[in-house]
């Protein structure tokens, strides 16, 4: 599983990997640009000498030692650095391009080719540049700097003429199952969106996310659009006019989907860290991952994708407990039979197993299935746990 390492098959302790990373953007000059492009054509040449089991170019290497700091070099010579930049390419997909997009890579230390002073991000490049840090993205770097991050390292590089910096925090947690824990289940395969139930002992609380419903803003700018247009081939619009139709068209579409993945897992993960807090508990997320079948070709397919990716990636940060499991909706968790619905109405969806009767709304026939599935993760526990010497 994704940012999941296990430290042995029988150990019920393993190790989760978490990050957060903040991309900044800033204008280039022409200088900077011949750097990074030159840098890019070095280390090109150093990848696919890896790749194929060659010996770099002595003029190569000549170059990258006299033209690249000694910052932003080790991690494309030296096997043995943390950030190493070709660690098992050999089990990669090869590239398509001739010329890589490697970006220059180095720890956030003051003493390494990135810094952070009085609210500047200092690089150290072909020269030292000071960079601005927008004042929200600062404070959201300060917060994260607080939890302590294991590793701290930079990301620069060139994309679509602008000069990207990516400041990457990593961190490490240690974690077991927990004995009594407060269940978290994520249904992400809803068809309502994602549902999330609170259990311990009881149901406590019921979140719904909705996916933002595009097709309706771009009806919207559809109409705008045509009725822009058709008074503009009558004369009847000027300049003035015609861009507050475009600012309309700008505000009706604001939003995506990625942002609402993002404000959507903030909210759930600090839901349930303040649940367990307010209860003394540890929690234990089951996350229902979406099958390839029941999502392919669907317009959610992508964003179902990337929620769970946020989500895991995020319950790591901050060391709580996960794991996928599947978690049906239309079978039955008493006798394992098929459920069909015999209710609908705009809230809600009752589901009635064929075999035995059970009965019970669609969106919460998941949590029955992980209650089952804690019980097997309780006695997996228990069964670890180290005995007492006399």
């Amino acid at each position: 599983m994704r940012g999941v390492l296990s430290l042995s098959s029988t150990s019920t302790l393993r190790i989760e990997e978490g990050f957060r990373v903040l991309t900044l953007r800033y204008p280039i000059t022409d200088d900077v640009r011949e750097f990074i492009e030159e840098y890019r054509a070095l280390a090109t040449h150093l990848y696919w000498c890896r790749r194929f089991g060659l010996e770099p170019d002595e003029e190569v290497i000549e170059k990258l030692w006299e033209r690249v700091p000694s910052y932003w070099r080790w991690h494309l010579v030296n096997p043995r650095d943390p950030m190493y930049l070709f660690k098992g390419i050999e089990g990669t997909p090869m590239p398509h391009r001739t010329i890589l997009r490697l970006p220059l890579v180095d720890a956030l230390h003051e003493s390494k080719g990135a810094y952070i002073k009085d609210g500047r991000l200092i690089l150290r490049l072909n020269r030292r540049l000071e960079l601005e840090i927008p004042r929200r993205a600062l404070e959201w770097l300060e917060k994260r700097l607080a939890e302590k991050p294991d590793k701290k390292f930079v990301r620069v590089f060139e994309r679509d003429g602008k000069l990207v910096v990516q400041i990457v925090l990593h961190k490490i947690n240690k974690v077991e199952i927990p004995k009594d824990p407060l269940l978290v289940v994520v249904d992400i395969n809803s068809s309502y969106g994602v549902v999330v139930h609170f259990w311990d002992g009881k149901l406590i609380k019921t979140m719904k996310f909705r996916p933002p419903n595009r097709g309706n803003r771009w009806r919207h700018v559809r109409d705008l659009m045509s009725h822009r247009d058709m008074l503009y081939n009558q004369g009847c619009l000027s300049q003035r006019q015609i861009n507050v139709y475009d600012s309309l068209i700008r505000l009706t579409l604001r939003g995506s989907m990625k942002g609402w993945v993002q404000q959507s897992v903030a909210r759930i993960v600090k839901r349930v860290r303040r649940m367990a807090r307010r209860r003394g508990k540890e929690s234990l997320v089951m996350v229902d991952k979406p099958s390839y079948d029941s999502i392919h070709g669907t317009p959610l397919q992508r964003t179902l994708y990337s929620f769970t990716k946020y989500l895991e990636n995020s319950l790591s940060w901050y060391g709580i407990y996960w794991v996928e499991k599947r978690l049906y909706s239309s079978k039955c968790p008493v006798c394992g039979g098929k459920m069909v619905m015999i209710k609908r109405t705009r809230r809600t969806r009752i589901m009635k197993c064929v075999k035995c009767g059970f009965k019970e709304e669609r969106d919460n026939i998941p949590l029955h299935w992980a209650i089952k599935h804690l019980t097997t993760l309780k006695g997996k526990a228990s069964n670890h746990q180290p005995t007492s010497s006399p």
